[in-house]
């Protein structure tokens, strides 16, 4: 398997302000799937969960947000849904993140594939906002969270936010199974204790386990 490298861009759109199905139509033709490949966007997916939608392109390395832009509103009008060029998400989270990339510049990325994809969103209490992201910071996550990650088989993790939303993109290994896993990952060193200290984050049941916090967003 080669391995390669590109650039992500992330967006979130809210239905109940405009209307999704245009781009979800687009995007799924055979038609423009041809045209966005010739152009350098390797892959444009929608996510949903009630009235938030999650779009996320991988584009080639070279790529910015304005070349996003520019390729999308070229192809139709439809995609001028959100402004692609100047409201990409800020990512505040990756796992074992090296370096730290600006939204409009995307996040350079390295294929895991193949891999099986989780998508999660939840909402962070307004007034911890920018303690959240101070936490997930580069250099921040605790050892054994990260160990825990890798050994239960997640190949690649980020979190990006808009307000008080986020959004987790996780990868796993094949095969993984989160309702069989789950309770084991939660016995790890130190998860128990990590669950604990960024509940106060979340507006959630603290109690609740990790699928239970996350809410999923079905891709489109």
């Amino acid at each position: 398997m080669s391995v390669k490298q590109f650039r992500r861009f992330t967006y979130l759109v809210n239905s109940k302000v405009q209307d999704i199905s245009r781009i979800v139509t687009r995007i799924k033709s055979n038609g423009i799937q041809n045209t966005l490949n010739e152009a350098g966007v390797l892959s444009f997916k929608i996510y949903q969960n009630e009235d938030s939608n999650f779009l996320l392109i991988d584009g080639e390395k070279h790529m910015n947000s304005a070349a996003i832009n520019r390729i999308l509103l070229n192809i139709s009008d439809d995609f001028n849904i959100i402004s692609f060029e100047s409201s990409p998400l800020e990512r505040i989270y990756k796992l074992e993140q090296k370096e730290v990339y600006a939204p409009t510049d995307g996040q350079l990325k390295t294929t895991v594939a193949p891999y099986k994809r989780f998508v999660w969103t939840l909402l962070l209490e307004p007034d911890l906002i920018e303690e959240y992201k101070n936490v997930h910071a580069m250099g921040q996550a605790w050892p054994e969270i990260t160990a825990n990650m890798k050994e239960v088989g997640v190949k690649d993790m980020e979190i990006y936010i808009k307000n008080d939303r986020v959004v987790l993109i996780m990868d796993t290994k094949m095969g993984f199974n989160l309702e069989e896993v789950g309770p084991k990952w939660q016995k790890l060193p130190r998860e128990e204790e990590w669950q604990t200290y960024v509940a106060k984050f979340q507006r959630t049941d603290p109690k609740s386990s990790i699928q239970e916090k996350w809410q999923d967003m079905r891709q489109l």
